[in-house]
């Protein structure tokens, strides 16, 4: 199977997986490579979908965020799938929503200022059609939240 990227794509992933907001010119001075090549690179990684887009990463609780949940959902019928992935992503304190294997079909991540808050998206998730039951794990403490160490796997070889 041929590779969609090389080194280099690899090297220009890295760079922008730590900081989105790197320039073209950084990078080409980091990789001793012109300016041009780093953004045919990054366009062409983006033509691909390797490359989706450029975001920032938020720290919630210095937003008042201070709850994260997960949240298991059991569905009455799976062909309620997509009635009720259609309502969840309406909910904004859904961060996170995963369709899983195993005993839940779907999972959420939550973010909620409290309790209250937190009890409140819950209750929203019971009301929708489709929704049998629940299952809700509060996250203590996030103790790993990277995106660079996945990259560090990939072998070019």
């Amino acid at each position: 199977m041929k590779r969609l990227i090389d080194r280099l794509d690899l090297d220009i992933l890295k760079i922008l997986s730590k900081d989105s907001k790197t320039t073209f010119q950084e990078i080409a001075k980091k990789l001793m490579v012109s300016n041009t090549t780093i953004h045919v690179r990054v366009k062409r990684m983006q033509k691909f979908g390797i490359i989706k887009n450029f975001t920032i990463s938020i720290d919630y609780y210095k937003l008042g965020f201070n709850y994260a949940c997960y949240i298991g959902v059991y569905l009455d019928k799976a062909s309620q799938y997509e009635n009720v992935l259609s309502q969840l992503i309406k909910i904004d304190n859904i961060t996170g929503l995963d369709f899983t294997t195993g005993k839940f079909s779907l999972f959420c991540k939550i973010r909620a200022i409290d309790s209250n808050d937190a009890r409140n998206v819950i209750s929203r998730i019971h009301k929708i059609n489709g929704v049998n039951r629940t299952e809700t794990f509060l996250s203590l403490e996030q103790l790993l939240n990277q995106k660079e160490s996945l990259l560090s796997s990939i072998d070019m070889n």
